[in-house]
């Protein structure tokens, strides 16, 4: 009797576990190419940053900042920034990958309470306390992307204090991206 809402059940539980990222303006899409926001993009481990008036910017994963294509010579104190910047947007990335599987899991723990409920191997408050675990994992495993992204700014305002050409783009992320992504972490 109760199977007969099942699909219900499920899709709820996928719009649930869609709905548990980090929130705010952050978004991080699978595939070859991840968005951190409008002006930040992470392609086959290189940051693709851009800022308005000038070409876009590029720092790879040896810390190799290029802008319209030109490398930009830097000393070994800003490589080491821009290596840290990068492995940052990286490290968001993988982060990311955790909180969507942490996802699917609260969708799968989820369904698994709701059909012990539904045939009595659980009671109210033993389906309950599983949901509400598995919602702990997901925003737990979001709340480290929002870390990831706090790194990526001290990198990028240290950047922008140390490297003149770095400047331009030291606005890319702001404290209120920061802000928000914790603040979606705490509902």
């Amino acid at each position: 009797m109760y199977f007969r809402y099942l699909p219900c059940i499920l899709a709820l539980a996928a719009l649930t576990s869609a709905c548990s990222g980090s929130g705010g303006d952050i978004q991080i899409f699978g595939g070859d190419t991840d968005v951190v926001n409008g002006q930040i993009t992470l392609h086959d481990g290189s940051v693709v940053i851009k800022a308005p008036g000038v070409s876009d910017a590029t720092v790879d994963q040896n810390g190799q900042l290029a802008i319209d294509g030109h490398d930009v010579t830097v000393t070994d104190a800003q490589r080491a920034l821009l290596q840290r910047y990068n492995a940052a947007a990286r490290q968001m990335r993988e982060d990311a990958i955790a909180t969507g599987k942490a996802g699917i899991a609260t969708a799968t723990k989820e369904i698994g309470a709701v059909t012990g409920k539904m045939t009595g191997a659980d009671s109210a408050q033993e389906t309950s306390q599983k949901v509400e675990e598995a919602a702990a994992n997901v925003k737990q495993a979001a709340a480290k992307i929002c870390e990831d992204l706090a790194e990526m700014k001290s990198a990028q305002d240290t950047l922008a204090t140390q490297l003149d050409a770095f400047k331009p783009y030291g606005q890319a992320l702001t404290d209120s991206n920061v802000e928000k992504c914790r603040r979606g972490t705490k509902h």
